[in-house]
């Protein structure tokens, strides 16, 4: 059972990622047969189910590709259910029943969202971090790789300076270290993709530690090492706690909404800054 939760919160995570991309970021390589599927896909939403798209021929002629290609494209549409070849007389290729399926995938190849934010790529991670953390605190039983979380909370307490940028990049150094020990390749490659879209956007933060952002990152960074703190003392609790605390949350939450570019306060339903709810420890030595 717990195998089976750990898989569906890594789809349903892998969801968010593959609505979250970047505009930024280079494309993933596409093969012909993904981009016929697309123009094929593309002509089948503006038709009803069940309607004739025409036969495979006129398809290949459409999409511009060769018999293997177009094969491998029908095959790509049928094993979502987008379209359904029929054989012999009055046959072809039909448009298939509307699904949530195909719907999903749809999304996949052409996502809605190119250019998240903090809070989306935070909301992401915050979904990760259970996982993540359950994997550190058994990768905290080998010696090596415990002094590796070691040594990333010591850099954390004195990476950040007076930029906010450096904060931001600490607190992300931090969270890498713990993504790095994870044994589960599928969990470090979506929590990867995630950490770089949140990296791409650090050329854009450029404010100081100011007085508006002092009590924003000391509660941020407090809450950080409870987090890690607890991690190094096998209190998976605890660092769940840590991690979802406004302290912890609060950093990522200002810099999507440009706190201190606006003097406005942090956004909808938060005006002053809120201190982490879980209490502090010190620095694991």
């Amino acid at each position: 059972m717990l195998r089976h939760n750990r898989s569906v919160r890594l789809l349903e995570v892998a969801r968010l990622v593959d609505s979250s991309r970047h505009a930024g970021s280079p494309p993933p390589s596409r093969t012909r047969a993904e981009d016929a599927a697309d123009t094929i896909a593309a002509a089948g939403r503006k038709l009803a189910p069940g309607t004739r798209l025409g036969s495979r021929d006129e398809l290949r002629v459409m999409c511009g590709v060769s018999v293997g290609t177009l094969h491998e494209a029908l095959r790509l549409l049928q094993s979502t259910g987008e379209v359904t070849v029929r054989p012999g007389p009055g046959g072809g290729v039909f448009v298939g029943e509307r699904s949530a399926l195909a719907r999903l995938l749809r999304d996949v190849r052409e996502p809605s969202v190119t250019d998240p934010d903090f809070r989306q790529t935070a909301r992401i991670l915050s979904a990760l971090a259970p996982l993540l953390i359950d994997d550190a605190i058994a990768a905290c039983a080998d010696h090596e790789r415990r002094r590796t979380i070691e040594a990333g909370l010591h850099a954390l307490s004195t990476a950040p300076g007076r930029r906010l940028q450096n904060v931001v990049r600490a607190s992300l150094e931090m969270f890498a270290t713990l993504v790095s020990l994870s044994s589960d390749a599928l969990l470090r490659a979506i929590a990867g993709y995630v950490v770089r879209t949140q990296i791409d956007q650090l050329a854009d933060i450029d404010e100081p530690v100011d007085p508006h952002w002092r009590p924003i990152v000391d509660a941020h960074l407090s809450a950080v090492t409870t987090m890690v703190s607890a991690i190094l003392d096998g209190d998976a609790g605890l660092a769940i706690a840590a991690r979802s605390a406004p302290g912890f949350r609060e950093l990522f939450a200002a810099v999507a909404t440009g706190r201190d570019r606006t003097g406005h306060g942090l956004g909808a339903g938060s005006s002053e800054p809120s201190s982490a709810s879980v209490g502090t420890r010190p620095p694991a030595t």
